[in-house]
């Protein structure tokens, strides 16, 4: 067609069909949706130095989500398959993993309040999913899913986690992945940071010291 661009003139490469090409016409970045990030802290510093994402053109992923069941397990895959992504490019990479904000403030509701004495189904009411809301995973799912939080988890940990969360969409224990990050420690990032800057031999009025 008019519209065909080949592979390489193109800004990014939809992921929609690793095995055909996307003819959308949508090909440049800014028609492209990073589809996982999220999931790996978004924006965040430990993310930075990672190039390749799986991205979709607005079109496909329109309709990739229009069918939100699987779409979560397709999720899932694109997940598992980033982890190995970041493993070629960082080998040795180490995970701290964590709920997002809103459902650790849930999870931690629920403690306190049976800690205070209150029953167990009493507590899971008392924070139960509201409606309207943007989706907020059943408490029993996140309490399960504390055993993998914490710092430095292996790729092998990390997945075993994410298979966990895919065994729970196929029984319907959830409908969607839950808000959980995978923040990757990428190997050389903390001594990099920690280097101390080499001393410039310009002062702080900006003549050059002797």
């Amino acid at each position: 067609s008019a519209d065909y661009v080949p592979l390489e003139d193109r800004e990014f490469v939809c992921m929609n069909d690793e095995y055909s090409e996307c003819c959308t016409g949508q090909y440049t970045l800014v028609l492209s949706r990073k589809v996982i990030s999220d999931h790996f802290g978004r924006n965040k510093a430990c993310t930075r130095d990672i190039t390749d994402w799986p991205l979709f053109c607005r079109k496909h992923y329109q309709r990739a989500t229009y069918n939100q069941e699987l779409w979560q397990l397709r999720k899932i895959d694109l997940i598992l398959r980033q982890f190995d992504v970041i493993e070629a490019q960082f080998p040795g990479t180490v995970y701290e993993v964590v709920l997002k904000k809103s459902e650790e403030a849930r999870l931690n509701a629920f403690s306190r309040k049976v800690a205070s004495g209150m029953s167990t189904e009493e507590a899971i009411a008392s924070v139960n999913p509201r409606p309207g809301k943007a989706f907020e995973a059943p408490i029993d799912i996140l309490r399960e899913l504390q055993y993998g939080m914490g710092p430095d988890r292996t790729i092998a940990q990390v997945k075993e986690t994410v298979n966990t969360i895919k065994d729970m969409l196929h029984k319907k224990e959830t409908t969607q992945v839950p808000s959980i990050e995978f923040l990757p420690q990428l190997p050389g990032a903390m001594s990099r940071k920690n280097t101390p800057k080499k001393p410039t031999r310009v002062s702080s009025k900006g003549s050059v010291r002797k």
